[in-house]
């Protein structure tokens, strides 16, 4: 994976792994100052805008890396990181499919369903992805970063 892809996954995952905590904490766990407030924050819609404004960056992400780092980790005879790897990939999948249902589910049930499946999928993915660089540091797996960085004058940036 070369450096921009880890730092386009890492800002990525960042904002959109932020955003969803915050925007969480605000939905699920405060009060709301009024009684008769649909939101519980002031900041509430601006957060969910952010968060569903900033998902696509992270599809970008992944697919950006599939053939540089995942496919080719997927395809190596090595078994080391493959859990936390495949932790991000199995968990990727139903969280993007998840938080786009929440936004066309009509019916309350339907929609229930796919928030508890985009909660549990989007904390799997939050777990895999602090996991994943340090069980490999702990492993002793070198960085799979190609030749081919935004500095190397042959490829370019």
């Amino acid at each position: 994976m070369s450096r921009f892809e880890s730092v386009v996954t890492q800002l990525a995952s960042v904002l959109v792994g932020g955003t969803g905590i915050v925007y969480a904490v605000m939905r699920y766990v405060l009060e709301p100052a009024d009684e008769w407030s649909v939101v519980n924050h002031p900041w509430q819609p601006h957060v969910q805008h952010l968060h569903v404004l900033t998902a696509p960056l992270l599809v970008f992400a992944v697919g950006l890396m599939w053939t540089t780092h995942v496919r080719p980790s997927l395809r190596r005879a090595g078994r080391r990181g493959r859990a936390t790897g495949l932790g991000l990939l199995v968990s990727f999948v139903p969280m993007v499919v998840s938080g786009g249902l929440i936004q066309t589910a009509v019916d309350p049930t339907w929609r229930s369903v796919w928030i508890g499946l985009h909660l549990a999928s989007s904390a799997m993915w939050l777990l895999a992805w602090v996991a994943h660089p340090v069980w490999l540091r702990w492993l002793g797996v070198q960085s799979d970063r190609s030749s081919t960085s935004l500095s190397d004058p042959v490829s370019g940036p």
